[in-house]
């Protein structure tokens, strides 16, 4: 049986996975970042652990998850925010040297994009786009079952594609980006300032009277108790995805969007205006065509995407 070895490289945690071909997790593991540490000694304990997986020596591959700017071809990590340390770094040179082993890195959005296409999708559709939605908003494409990365391996940046055409100020310097309306500190900013002039019947209970306790799970824990202030929050949210959504639609006519992460747990609070905004901007035909999906696997996607990267 086929089986291929999968890392995703967080800033808090650094997931290890071994999965069969049909995407199966068969062994994992995870052990804390430490993100003061020399890449090399990093790679190094990496390579330690995975050696002592039981079907390691079954493992054709190896392939790398990573946040930031990432060389795919030459599997070198340009820079990682989560990992300040990780400047120019030969990953695949030297994961391959210490295991023996074929090894693939790519940007930790497209391998949960190929992640969403195996576990969610199942493999049964050809054309998929994966909408991460945390802290920030990042995305990954599929075409013909193949992800793509564009002339230089930075397509995908869905959270840069502009909602708002002179709306809030975005850390990339555009202005409007749909990452400034739908990321975890922008939800929670939006719900602080309607509660400047609106009353909220749930929200300040929930966060014990201190707004800095309001997190976007407080926030639908209100919206599903009625809270007006809470519901306002997710239809503002819900619209400018919806709006981030029908682009989407329009220019790639994808079989399924996944929305994976923290925000995508908001359901229905946030899907409902979302599609009221997709069926009043993107064609009918490619609007109909298309499932918004929920991923069910977001814990995993990362990992599984990256075992499965040597598919791509």
């Amino acid at each position: 049986m086929e089986m291929f070895l999968g890392i995703d490289m967080g800033g808090t945690l650094i997931k290890l996975a071994i999965v069969d071909g049909k995407a199966d997790v068969v062994e994992d593991a995870s052990v804390y970042t430490d993100i003061n540490a020399a890449p090399k000694t990093v790679i190094k304990n990496i390579a330690n652990i995975i050696k002592n997986f039981k079907n390691y020596n079954k493992v054709k591959s190896i392939g790398v998850g990573i946040a930031g700017d990432v060389d795919y071809k030459k599997g070198v990590v340009r820079f990682s925010p989560n990992l300040p340390k990780w400047k120019n770094i030969y990953l695949k040179k030297e994961l391959e040297k210490l295991t023996g082993k074929t090894v693939y890195a790519d940007n930790d959005a497209n391998t949960a994009s190929i992640g969403a296409f195996w576990l969610d999708i199942k493999n049964k559709a050809d054309n998929v786009i994966c909408v991460t939605l945390g802290t920030g908003v990042g995305g990954g494409i599929i075409i013909n079952k193949k992800l793509y990365r564009g002339s230089n391996g930075t397509a995908g940046e869905i959270g840069h594609i502009t909602v708002e055409a002179k709306g809030r100020k975005c850390n990339c310097g555009n202005s409007g980006c749909s990452e400034t309306y739908i990321g975890v500190k922008h939800i929670v900013k939006e719900a602080v300032d309607i509660l400047k002039t609106k009353k909220s019947k749930y929200i300040m209970k929930l966060a014990d009277n201190n707004i800095k306790n309001i997190t976007p799970k407080l926030l639908s824990q209100a919206a599903l108790k009625g809270d007006v202030v809470a519901k306002q929050v997710w239809n503002n949210v819900g619209e400018k995805l919806g709006i981030l959504l029908a682009s989407l639609i329009n220019i790639f006519n994808p079989d399924s969007i996944v929305l994976c992460g923290g925000i995508s747990n908001a359901g229905n609070l946030l899907i409902a205006p979302a599609k009221k905004e997709i069926k009043a901007r993107a064609f009918k035909t490619s609007a109909d065509n298309c499932k918004i999906v929920i991923s069910k696997y977001t814990g995993k996607l990362g990992v599984v995407g990256a075992a499965m990267l040597v598919k791509n």
